[in-house]
Protein backbone atom coordinates (compact mmCIF):
# COMPACT_ATOMS: atom_id res chain seq x y z
CA UNK A 1 0.00 0.00 0.00
CA UNK A 2 1.22 3.02 -0.83
CA UNK A 3 0.49 6.77 -0.18
CA UNK A 4 -0.60 9.62 -2.91
CA UNK A 5 0.22 11.60 -0.02
CA UNK A 6 3.92 13.38 -0.48
CA UNK A 7 5.48 14.95 3.01
CA UNK A 8 8.44 14.37 4.97
CA UNK A 9 8.72 10.83 6.14
CA UNK A 10 11.69 8.78 7.43
CA UNK A 11 12.79 5.47 5.61
CA UNK A 12 13.47 2.71 7.21
CA UNK A 13 15.67 0.70 5.90
CA UNK A 14 14.92 -3.18 7.27
CA UNK A 15 17.75 -6.50 7.41
CA UNK A 16 17.63 -9.40 8.12
CA UNK A 17 14.21 -10.04 7.36
CA UNK A 18 12.17 -11.93 4.33
CA UNK A 19 14.59 -14.68 5.48
CA UNK A 20 14.94 -18.06 2.87
CA UNK A 21 17.79 -19.03 3.75
CA UNK A 22 19.90 -16.12 3.68
CA UNK A 23 18.24 -12.44 5.32
CA UNK A 24 16.61 -10.31 2.83
CA UNK A 25 15.48 -6.52 3.18
CA UNK A 26 13.07 -4.32 2.83
CA UNK A 27 12.80 -0.41 2.71
CA UNK A 28 9.66 1.16 3.82
CA UNK A 29 8.58 5.40 3.97
CA UNK A 30 6.61 5.97 6.98
CA UNK A 31 5.96 8.88 9.62
CA UNK A 32 7.40 6.57 12.70
CA UNK A 33 8.39 3.20 13.54
CA UNK A 34 4.40 1.88 14.05
CA UNK A 35 3.06 2.97 10.52
CA UNK A 36 6.02 1.14 9.11
CA UNK A 37 5.16 -2.07 10.61
CA UNK A 38 1.80 -1.86 9.71
CA UNK A 39 3.02 -1.61 6.22
CA UNK A 40 5.19 -4.53 6.30
CA UNK A 41 2.74 -6.48 7.77
CA UNK A 42 0.16 -5.20 5.38
CA UNK A 43 2.21 -6.81 2.89
CA UNK A 44 4.43 -9.88 3.83
CA UNK A 45 1.79 -10.84 6.86
CA UNK A 46 4.75 -11.81 8.92
CA UNK A 47 4.76 -9.96 12.33
CA UNK A 48 7.15 -12.30 13.88
CA UNK A 49 9.65 -11.16 10.98
CA UNK A 50 9.72 -7.73 11.85
CA UNK A 51 9.55 -8.16 15.53
CA UNK A 52 12.26 -10.40 15.24
CA UNK A 53 15.13 -9.58 17.47
CA UNK A 54 17.83 -9.75 14.35
CA UNK A 55 16.02 -7.14 12.87
CA UNK A 56 18.40 -4.64 12.11
CA UNK A 57 16.57 -1.19 11.42
CA UNK A 58 18.29 2.34 10.11
CA UNK A 59 16.40 5.33 9.36
CA UNK A 60 16.68 7.74 7.31
CA UNK A 61 14.69 11.20 8.59
CA UNK A 62 12.55 13.48 6.39
CA UNK A 63 12.71 11.89 3.05
CA UNK A 64 10.01 13.74 0.15
CA UNK A 65 9.01 10.05 -0.55
CA UNK A 66 5.38 8.63 -0.42
CA UNK A 67 4.37 6.69 2.58
CA UNK A 68 4.23 2.77 1.94
CA UNK A 69 6.92 0.31 1.19
CA UNK A 70 9.86 1.55 -1.19
CA UNK A 71 11.42 -1.74 -2.12
CA UNK A 72 12.16 -5.23 -0.82
CA UNK A 73 14.56 -8.44 -1.88
CA UNK A 74 13.53 -11.86 -0.25
CA UNK A 75 16.70 -14.44 0.54
CA UNK A 76 17.98 -16.84 -1.33
CA UNK A 77 19.65 -19.86 -1.14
Amino acid sequence: MVSTTNKAMNLYIINNVLCDYTPGMCVIAAESMAQCREFFIDQFFNAEDFDHEDTEFTVIEGVNHPAGVVSYVYGGG
